[in-house]
């Protein structure tokens, strides 16, 4: 039993180790392409990022949060293979139609697309990841994180120094991907579990449509948490697209960090939900939004005191003036992080209406505030469309989960 712990503790933290490295890597992305090549090419980069991570939840299709708790095996490890090669060709082509209908210039179509088919090879080497996790073999997907962006990161930031030429660095990103995919994800997977797809029937397809509800939601969330970032870049140009990410990017820190810390809770809330433990769920919930106060406070003084002083050792000190966006970023991490905690208890708790009516007039409530708000105030105005967005994602979903609440205890 002691053996299975150690394993099981090993598992948590190659996995741990392996996230952290992806977050880290792309934090540290978006900081070095202004000291390596200026603020239009970050502002390419997040606009890339951006677009990319819209696709991203569109491959993944919810999939990975069926797959993992699939533990009767109703689906084989080849159906969810198949699923994401199908969920994968439909996102590139959804893509290309998207820059191709865009107002974007040249070089941002061709990043966003560069982007998004690195973006989408992870996506397949994640659903490996799926299947290491039921057999306990996360180090395995850990190890493939760490080596993947690590080695992205360092061949991006090489050929972007020695070009200029942010489409360069992205093509050497994607092959970097698919030599870790093939060298190392696939290999190392074959030798615990199968790796061929499986398109029997019409098997993937229903996975799929078992999957949709949780599809539908998370696109929602990531839209709200893209459509101000499209928003300057809309209104104004990629350089300012650039100062605002290169200010956004330091704080997204304190998302990670305090995502990270709760995500363990949101397991233990799934337990007493499971247990019939009403009032245990609802006091860890308390411990959370304690926790995401105290990240909140920390974060507020640190913007206040230091965020000058960070700014400008990060990016110079043309960046500084534009200070007065962090402590307005700091609320947004953190109602970012609080979202997350929240929408994983609507899908615990099987509650698809909250969570997808949450999605939905978050982003409009989100789309509006851009519309009305980004032409006049710019940046500030973002903050805002972010803030309104996010706020009312969270008042939904704390209305139905109340009421989910209420009704298993007076069931139960």
């Amino acid at each position: 039993m002691e053996k299975k712990d150690n394993t099981i503790k090993k598992n948590i933290a190659w996995n741990s180790i392996g996230t952290f490295v992806m977050f880290f890597c792309q934090w540290l992305m978006m900081v070095l392409v202004v000291r390596l090549s200026g603020y239009a090419d970050s502002g390419i980069l997040s606009l890339s990022i951006s677009c990319g991570n819209v696709f991203l939840i569109i491959a993944a299709f919810g999939v990975k949060t069926y797959q993992v708790s699939d533990v009767s095996g109703k689906y084989q490890p080849g159906h969810y293979y198949g699923a994401k090669i199908l969920t994968v060709i439909l996102t590139v082509i959804v893509a290309f139609i998207w820059v191709l209908i865009s107002p974007y210039e040249s070089v941002e179509r061709t990043s966003i697309i560069l982007y998004t088919l690195y973006i989408m090879v992870y996506s397949y080497s994640d659903v490996l990841y799926g299947e290491l996790q039921k057999k306990w073999r996360l180090d395995v997907a850990g190890i493939s994180m760490c080596i993947r962006n690590i080695a992205a990161l360092a061949a991006f930031c090489i050929l972007i120094g020695l070009t200029k030429n942010i489409k360069i660095a992205l093509v050497i990103m994607l092959v970097v991907s698919l030599i870790v995919l093939f060298v190392y994800d696939l290999p190392q997977t074959k030798k615990t579990i199968d790796i061929r797809p499986d398109f029997s029937g019409k098997t993937a397809f229903k996975l799929l449509g078992e999957c949709f509800p949780y599809a539908i939601y998370t696109f929602l969330h990531t839209l709200v948490l893209t459509v101000p970032k499209l928003a300057v870049r809309g209104y104004f140009d990629k350089d300012t697209l650039g100062i605002y990410s290169a200010v956004l990017a330091p704080v997204t820190v304190l998302q990670v960090v305090a995502t990270f810390v709760i995500n363990p809770l949101s397991t233990l809330l799934a337990l007493h939900l499971q247990d019939g433990k009403i009032k245990a769920l609802v006091k860890t919930m308390a411990k959370c939004l304690l926790m995401l106060a105290a990240f909140l406070v920390v974060g507020i003084l640190v913007a206040i005191f230091l965020g000058k002083f960070g700014l400008r050792i990060l990016y110079g000190e043309d960046i500084v003036q534009y200070s007065y966006l962090l402590v307005p970023m700091v609320f947004i991490s953190i109602l970012t992080a609080l979202t997350i905690l929240l929408g994983n208890l609507a899908i615990v708790l099987r509650d698809h209406l909250g969570a997808n009516l949450s999605g939905v007039l978050g982003l409009a409530v989100a789309i509006l505030a851009c519309v009305l708000l980004v032409p006049q105030q710019g940046m500030t105005g973002a903050n805002t469309a972010f803030l309104l967005g996010l706020a009312t994602q969270d008042i939904i979903l704390i209305i139905f989960i109340i009421l989910r609440l209420r009704k298993r205890g007076r069931t139960e």
